[in-house]
Parts: C-alpha cells; structure tokens; sequence
C-alpha cells in the first residue's frame, strides 16, 4: 500500500471516529437530535470561510496562478459535468429526490481532500485544492442550494452573499495582492478554520442518528447514488482532462489534474447535509450517503489514483 493510501485510509478512520461522537451524543441523548442545525448555521457562516480564507494564505507567483486557473478550469467542467448527468435522475422511473441529486454533484472536497493533499503531497501543493473547493462553494450556493430547498430560480443575488463565496473573492485578492495574516489574527482564522473537519463529522453524526429506516428500495438508491459519485463521474472527468490533454499544459500540471480529480472522486460533501439541516429536507439521507460514500472511497480513491497514473504513464 502507497504512503499516499496509508494517510488516506488514516484519514477516513479519524472522520469516522469523530463522526461516531456526534452519533453517540444524540443516541445516548447528551445533544437533541436538532443540534445539528445550529451547528450546521456555525460551519456554514465562520468555520469554513475562515478555512477557506487560510488556504489563500501563500506567495503569491504565476506559476501558483496559473497552475490555479488550470485547476478552477478542471474543476468547473466537473461540476457543469455532473450538473448536467444529474438532471437525467430528476425524472422518470428513477426520479431520485433533490438530495439524493446534490448527493451526487458536490464531493468533500475540503475537510478530506485538504488533509489528503497536505500529507500525501506536501503543503505547496495544498493551495490547488482551493480551486476545487471554491468552484464547490459558488456552485453549491447557487445551483445546489436551490436545487435542495426547492427554489425555482436560482438566487443569485442571495447566493453571491453568501460568506463562503465572499471568502474565496476575499482569499484570490489577498493572495494575489499577496497580503498575509499576522499575529494573533492569524492564529485565530487558522484555528477556526482547523475545526472544519471535527464539526462536520460531528454534524454528519448527529443527522446519522436520526435515521429511523433502512429498506431495500432505500439501500438501492444509495447504491445508486454512490455508484454515480465514487466510479462513474470521476472516471469521466478523468478521460474529459486526458482527452483535454490538461495534465500536459504546465509544469507540474501531472499533479494538479490528479488533485481536481480526486476532488471530482471524493464521497459526497458534508455540506449536502448541512444545507440539508438548514432548510429541513432530508437530511438523515443526506448524512447516510455521506456515511456510506466515505465507507466506499477507502476502495475507490486509492484506485483512481492508480487508474490515473498508469493511464498517464502509459499514454503520455
């Protein structure tokens, strides 16, 4: 097993444990099971802006600007990608529910890729992981959040307001305008922004806890759903940036396609769930595809990783 594999794997147990925290908590009733919600309006509104703020915290280069371009340019074609594949289930026999939709789109791509990346790859390779990340963040509170609440036009105006998009433009500006955070205000975005991964597990958990059912119809839509967002799309987006010949364009561009794709391969995001809590739809579905995709990746990921290498090697 790969270094990478071997932290990736750590990763996932660490998640699950803090998951089973939350989970424990509402079970043996030390949180109500409606404690999600406010912790879910927490997340949303400081921790992961100030996680998002952080990532921008490095030199400012053109290399770097290039190589995030080329990293925001893999990961809006995932998303229009997915977007577009994922309206086939809106209807017909299948007619999978406006959650089980998102389940499928949007990955958790920063409080599992970031860690990933940060171990695996090293720190200077973390920054890429924003582009990803923040094309989630205006396409999850545009086209995402509508589709979970049930809008039936997107708010724009609402959804360029929203504190994790006003983040990523704040964090590009300061990285391009290469101002750093010092002293104690430093420290502080940082620390907040550290939380993102225990208090999303922790959220996940508490929905987990109020599932009441498991059916076979149930497990089958979930089977379907993590089919579509750990094997099908990824491997799409894959032969897409090939094909694009995107992995060729730069120096070091081998890499950051394989961290676009591996956010395009990563389990379903935690912030399905957590729009989910917010607007009150669904949101023990959400956190059970959540549950189940992170469960699957442990396979799934460390195979895209070698899918993706010995395609590269064998046709470059």
């Amino acid at each position: 097993m790969s270094e990478m594999n071997v932290l990736f794997f750590q990763q996932i147990v660490k998640m699950f444990l803090m998951l089973a925290v939350g989970f424990a908590a509402v079970k043996i009733k030390i949180l109500p099971a409606t404690a999600g919600k406010g912790l879910s309006q927490v997340i949303v509104a400081v921790i992961r802006p100030c996680a998002i703020l952080y990532a921008f915290q490095v030199d400012f280069s053109v290399d770097r600007l290039l190589g995030l371009l080329l990293a925001l340019l893999g990961a809006a074609l995932s998303h229009a990608a997915f977007i577009s594949i994922t309206r086939l289930y809106a209807g017909g026999r299948l007619a999978f529910s406006p959650v089980e939709r998102a389940s499928m789109i949007y990955s958790n791509s920063g409080n599992l890729l970031m860690p990933l990346v940060a171990a695996s790859m090293g720190q200077e390779w973390l920054f890429y992981t924003c582009a990803y990340m923040g094309a989630l963040q205006v396409f999850v509170w545009t086209h995402g959040e509508s589709l979970i609440c049930g809008a039936p036009r997107i708010n724009f105006k609402k959804a360029l307001g929203n504190l994790n998009v006003l983040a990523m433009a704040v964090g590009f500006v300061l990285f391009c305008a290469n101002i750093r955070f010092t002293g104690v205000a430093g420290q502080a975005v940082e620390t907040l922004g550290d939380a993102l991964g225990s208090t999303s597990m922790l959220s996940i958990g508490i929905s987990f806890a109020t599932i009441t059912r498991l059916d076979l119809r149930r497990i089958a839509r979930v089977a379907v759903v993590t089919l579509n967002r750990l094997v099908l799309y990824p491997l799409l987006m894959m032969a897409v940036f090939l094909l694009l010949r995107l992995d060729t364009l730069l120096p070091g561009a081998r890499q950051i396609v394989l961290i676009t794709l591996l956010g395009a391969g990563a389990p379903t995001g935690v912030v399905v769930t957590q729009i989910a809590q917010l607007y009150d739809k669904d949101a023990d579905e959400a956190s059970l595809i959540g549950v189940v995709t992170m469960a699957c990746s442990l396979l799934t990921l460390p195979s895209l990783i070698w899918v993706y290498e010995a395609v590269v090697d064998c046709i470059r």
